[in-house]
């Protein structure tokens, strides 16, 4: 499979052109180790259709030590009141979408743009920008070798060349189904009519690096996490190691 673009991060060069004051090497030191820091990080996305297991799998990776961000906990964050994700998508919907306390009702507001694509693709172009914006804040503070952010449109949201690596849970389809129905309390149109906004699964396996398989086994989730993991400890499936 052929190398997956990596970021490109250019302070380095800036920071050779300026001139310091008394008391700057210090601090072109410690950029310079943080920038080192980020090239010797693995930034891996986390992605799958919805009800596959995502967040399953970020459990399991916490539980482990690693930190994962999580896009859905971002997303909510970025539309509380007095957030500009807040006042963006009541420019753009309408106060209908608020709740009798003000807050922005997060339910109605997924059935209205799960209806129509245009209005999906109008809110996915308010909060994409502003996820993204704190995915990399996440990303620079995090003094680990591996780093994981849980992003359900990755590939939707042309986010994937900010990764290094690309995980997907995939489902059997009657068990994402259940677990939609169960989970979400939405019927079984509903569950699929959301399944039909996102890319499918299969697509989302194709162009990932590495899938996990979630059938209800967590013991088996996890197996396969942690080999994937060694994997990269030991080089044998990148030429990329994580450091030791």
């Amino acid at each position: 499979m052929a190398a997956r673009a990596k970021p490109v991060h250019c302070a380095g060069a800036k920071l050779r052109k300026l001139r310091w004051p008394s008391g700057a090497p210090t601090i072109v030191r410690i950029v310079r180790k943080r920038e080192e820091r980020e090239s010797n990080m693995i930034k891996t996305a986390i992605t799958g259709v919805i009800g596959s297991g995502k967040s399953t799998l970020s459990a399991i990776l916490r539980r482990q030590g690693y930190a994962v961000a999580d896009c859905d906990a971002i997303s909510r964050q970025i539309m509380q009141p007095g957030q500009i994700g807040y006042q963006r998508c009541i420019e753009a919907f309408g106060s209908e979408i608020l709740t009798d306390q003000g807050q922005i009702d997060r339910a109605a507001l997924a059935a209205l743009v799960f209806q129509a694509e245009d209005l999906r693709l109008k809110l996915e172009a308010i909060t994409h920008p502003l996820i993204l914006d704190e995915l990399n804040h996440q990303a620079q503070a995090c003094e680990q070798p591996l780093w994981f952010a849980e992003v359900p449109l990755v590939f939707e949201a042309g986010m994937d060349n900010q990764f290094d690596e690309i995980i997907t849970v995939s489902a059997p389809l009657e068990m994402i189904l259940q677990r939609l129905q169960e989970g979400r309390g939405i019927s079984r149109a509903q569950a699929e009519l959301r399944l039909a906004a996102q890319m499918s699964q299969e697509e989302k396996i194709r162009r990932s690096t590495c899938v996990i398989v979630n059938d209800g086994n967590l013991e088996a989730m996890e197996r396969q996490i942690l080999k994937w993991i060694k994997e990269k400890q030991d080089g044998t499936e990148s030429e990329r190691r994580i450091p030791q």
